[in-house]
């Protein structure tokens, strides 16, 4: 129709030559239609005008088990991200987002900019589908597999477990490429799980040469350190650690007082030779502290030094830290001194040899040994009622031993319940630490190990419940040390059942403890300062305060420590990374258990059912409730799940049946045992782990 072919068409999308058009119809689009300014002009003033009618807001990417995803918004909202926007983030990233609300108050959010991305390095399995290859990440929430071009593979193969570092961000077009740095090992190596683990979490696993050969020279200073210093080990100092313990790095000693006791510590003294920003002391910063995974140990410090050079070993001489407490008969810490002397320790004892001790086998220490147990017996048992009275006293629970076989994977899991000799060596290092903790916050230096109680963003839930509970508690101030300290007293000492599941939720809604270099409360301990100085050779906040403890007393400039944020995320990692490993071990050793039941006790509850800690295992799962004619009824208030006269609620014991074990995605899956719970389903679920 060649009317239709002369209408122009509005000036702001295009401006066409009508003659033009007719005597060249094999002219080019370009040449055809050409934007004027004025069509320029309006086009971009169209686009200013949608997006100032758009609501755009900053946030984090978080991922899911689908290939969608969310942005958890700066103001605490989240949006959707559908699988197209998901495919062009990780994780993560940090992104601007334009916003659109859809049906019940929802909403969704599609990208606009990218403002950062912190993931650089992924470790996952090498897969290939035809002609292409990938990497399929193990990382949370990422569920893509990502290209693996072929300059980027080096000598991996495929079915290898590989570390890459992020090639490409798929922000501009979907398509994410990853390069290899290098192979982890084959999925049927003796121990993957361990250097898959180390590859995923970059726990430094070597030292430097220069750190190395400074570890060497190390234990030729020690004797001379020792022959300067004043020699205490007539007072008969003593280790207790577990049989195989190698690192010993604090002894005991206890002497009768005239109203109470003096209790004598030595603590390994790395800080005197290992000097600020040495090689050594870059590396064990790093470190942060010794990582203990299952069946192996990443430790700070050298081996040399930390298992022998620094080590307090029974017969021979080492530089100490030795700090001297008077306690009261009554558990009071009535005054310390501190110096740094020599001691010889006289035995290498274990907990079991000094629990069997303390039940009535005298044969069980050297009878050298006996008086001096005794007493620090005594000691610990007035500590213990004291804190009992004047702060907090954390609930003794067992702890599960994983024994690996020759290929490092998981025989049996012993529980081990703590005896005597375990809860006397905590007083002692408890009250060490409270008074370095005193000591350090006089002195206005040091890193603290602080608690600052209840959640910030959880405040609102907590003083919601205490109203119908305990108005009186409901409008203090609960980060003061006193208010929280008498809050948690009362609910212990509370009689009605009801008060015991509000101090359990309650403790749900902790955050959790870190370092600090300025002194503040450990509520969590119910203590006023704390700070930890028993463990130089494992953790690095430990040699530093050693070191400022040494310029107090020679009067020199006291060392500050600026970086405790970077040692907290170093040592979260190394916790995350040993509880990685242990589920990925146990999902393995209890896909031989399907079907059988255990005892457990219920650690979670949320709105789609519960997390069970088996009791003879320590492993957690989940029981899901998918009851959708007859739901459960969640009150996230006071954390229960119920159904008519059914009811769950956090520490109540339960019988459940394993029901299935996702090893790959590391989920494990229970069902509850009872005739009368038929839509209560099961399905794995990531908390299972958590």
């Amino acid at each position: 129709m060649p009317a239709a072919r002369h209408q122009t068409p509005p000036s702001y999308l295009w401006s066409v030559n009508p003659g033009l058009v007719e005597s060249a119809p094999k002219q080019t689009h370009r040449d055809l239609f050409m934007l004027n300014a004025d069509a320029l002009k309006q086009l971009n003033q169209l686009k200013s005008d949608i997006r100032s009618t758009k609501e755009f807001a900053e946030g984090r990417v978080r991922g899911s088990n689908g290939k969608f995803g969310f942005v958890v918004l700066d103001d605490g909202r989240e949006a959707f991200l559908a699988p197209a926007e998901m495919d062009r983030v990780f994780p993560g990233d940090r992104v601007r987002v334009s916003l659109t609300e859809e049906d019940q108050g929802k909403l969704s959010a599609e990208l606009d900019s990218l403002l950062e991305s912190d993931l650089k390095y992924l470790v996952g399995e090498y897969v290939q589908r035809g002609q292409g290859h990938f990497i399929q990440p193990r990382e949370h929430g990422l569920s893509r597999w990502i290209f693996l071009p072929p300059k980027a593979r080096g000598k991996a193969q495929p079915g290898e477990f590989i570390a890459c570092s992020i090639a490409r961000h798929p922000f501009k077009d979907g398509k994410a490429q990853a390069k290899v740095e290098s192979v982890v090992g084959k999925p049927n190596m003796a121990g993957i799980e361990h250097a898959f683990t180390v590859a995923q979490y970059r726990l430094p696993a070597q030292f430097s040469q220069a750190a190395s050969a400074q570890a060497d020279a190390l234990p030729a200073q020690l004797e001379n350190l020792c022959a300067e210093r004043k020699d205490l080990s007539d007072l008969g100092f003593v280790t207790i650690d577990a049989e195989t313990t190698r690192d010993m790095d604090d002894a005991l000693a206890v002497t009768k007082a005239t109203a109470g006791w003096t209790l004598h510590i030595a603590v390994a003294d790395p800080s005197s030779v290992i000097e600020p920003g040495s090689a050594l002391d870059k590396d064990a910063r790093a470190r942060a502290n010794s990582v203990y995974l299952t069946g192996e140990t990443l430790p700070m410090l050298p081996n040399n030094l930390c298992e022998s050079g620094f080590s307090l070993l029974e017969g021979e001489l080492r530089p100490a830290l030795v700090m001297h407490i008077e306690v009261g008969q009554d558990g009071a810490l009535n005054g310390f001194e501190y110096e740094f002397a020599a001691i010889r320790s006289q035995h290498k004892l274990s907990y079991q040899q000094v629990a069997r001790f303390i039940e009535g086998d005298d044969a069980a220490v050297p009878e050298g040994q006996h008086i001096s147990l005794r007493l620090l017996d005594d000691l610990s048992k007035a500590r213990a009622s004291y804190r009992a009275g004047h702060s907090l006293v954390m609930e003794d629970r067992p702890d599960y031993e994983l024994i690996l076989n020759e290929q490092r994977k998981v025989e049996r899991i012993e529980k081990v319940e703590r005896n005597a000799a375990q809860r006397m060596v905590e007083e002692a290092m408890l009250a060490t630490n409270i008074c370095a903790g005193n000591k350090l916050a006089e002195l206005g230096a040091g890193c603290f190990s602080v608690h600052l109680g209840f959640r910030d963003e959880r405040m609102a839930e907590i003083r919601s419940l205490l109203q119908e509970t305990m108005p009186e508690y409901a409008e203090q101030d609960l980060h003061q040390l006193d208010n929280y300290l008498n809050l948690v007293k009362t609910l212990e000492s509370h009689s009605e059942p009801e008060m015991h599941n509000v101090l359990s939720v309650l403790k749900r809604m902790l955050r959790p403890g870190e370092l600090s270099h300025s002194a503040a409360p450990h509520l969590g301990l119910g203590l006023a300062h704390y700070a930890t100085v028993t463990s130089p050779i494992r953790k690095f906040n430990d040699l530093h305060n050693h070191r400022v403890l040494r310029a107090a007393l020679q009067g020199e400039t006291l060392p500050t420590l600026e970086d405790a944020d970077t040692l907290q995320q170093s040592v979260a990692n190394g916790r995350k990374a040993d509880r990685a490993l242990q589920q990925w071990l146990c999902c393995q050793y209890l896909e031989g258990l399907v079907g059988q039941t255990f005892a457990g006790t219920i650690t979670l509850v949320n709105g789609a059912g519960i997390g069970v800690r088996m009791e003879d295992t320590g492993i957690n799962g989940f029981v899901r409730f998918n009851g959708k004619k007859n739901p459960f009824e969640f009150d996230g208030k006071r954390l229960t799940i119920t159904r008519g006269e059914e009811r769950f609620q956090l520490d109540q014991s339960v019988e459940v049946k394993l029901a299935a074990v996702d090893t790959e995605k590391r989920r494990i899956a229970l069902e509850l045992v009872q005739a009368d719970q038929p839509e209560a389903t099961v399905e794995a679920s990531e908390e299972a782990g958590k």
